[in-house]
């Protein structure tokens, strides 16, 4: 099919995304370069190309090439995104902000609400983690971490009732996560429901011994 027509950037394009997807960094990279070669301001490309840049280790290019994106089409809310994972190791705010401008664009995109909502749930604003998380789960993301820290936002902020269906929730996607068997149990003591919340306890240790040692007594210090 590039064969025939050798201007058909879209195929090498796709052929990036599908190696993307398999963490075929290098593979990834190749075929997103050709893709631009044939159109040099394919900006969703160029997107792709510093994703394969983050991953492998080249933060300054990949800054690079998603300005160049950006500044092809600034309405391109994966490379804000892209930009705000590459931020949130040292530069929070700005990371919070990328994040923002995403889902400012595209309100339905999952992963920028998950980690906006982590980035709150590292700063302990735990009303504005809720918030993020469970959007991201009401768009269907669909991953036990996520009812984890859901469930620890809602604790946190009193609703104990949606932090026991979260982690319930969490449960369900992965039945060995210990620390939501933990967690779980500490909610059910908050609710005085001391019999649930010993099974609980009980399960975190069979999947996590440490758990058993006295200095995680307290269920959610361990998070």
């Amino acid at each position: 099919m590039r064969q025939k027509d050798p201007q058909m950037y879209v195929v090498p394009f796709l052929l990036g995304e599908v190696a993307l997807g398999q963490e075929k960094w290098e593979e990834a990279s190749e075929e997103l370069r050709k893709s631009l070669e044939l159109n040099p301001s394919f900006d969703q490309a160029m997107t792709g190309v510093a994703r394969a840049m983050f991953s492998l280790g080249k933060v300054d290019e990949a800054k690079q090439w998603l300005n160049r994106a950006l500044k092809y089409n600034p309405q391109n809310y994966k490379a804000w995104y892209e930009l705000g994972l590459i931020e949130s190791r040292q530069d929070k705010a700005a990371a919070a902000s990328e994040y923002e401008r995403a889902i400012s664009i595209q309100n339905n995109f999952a992963p920028a609400h998950r980690d906006l909502g982590m980035l709150h749930f590292q700063q302990e604003r735990y009303v504005d983690a809720a918030k993020q998380l469970a959007k991201a789960a009401d768009l269907g993301m669909e991953e036990a971490q996520l009812y984890n820290f859901l469930g620890i936002s809602y604790d946190r902020t009193g609703r104990l009732s949606q932090a026991v269906a979260s982690y319930q929730h969490a449960l369900k996607l992965d039945e060995t996560l210990a620390q939501a068997h933990l967690n779980l149990g500490y909610t059910y003591q908050r609710q005085h429901r001391t019999n649930v919340a010993g099974r609980e306890y009980q399960r975190a240790c069979e999947l996590n011994h440490s758990y058993c040692k006295p200095t995680h007594s307290e269920g959610q210090d361990d998070r």
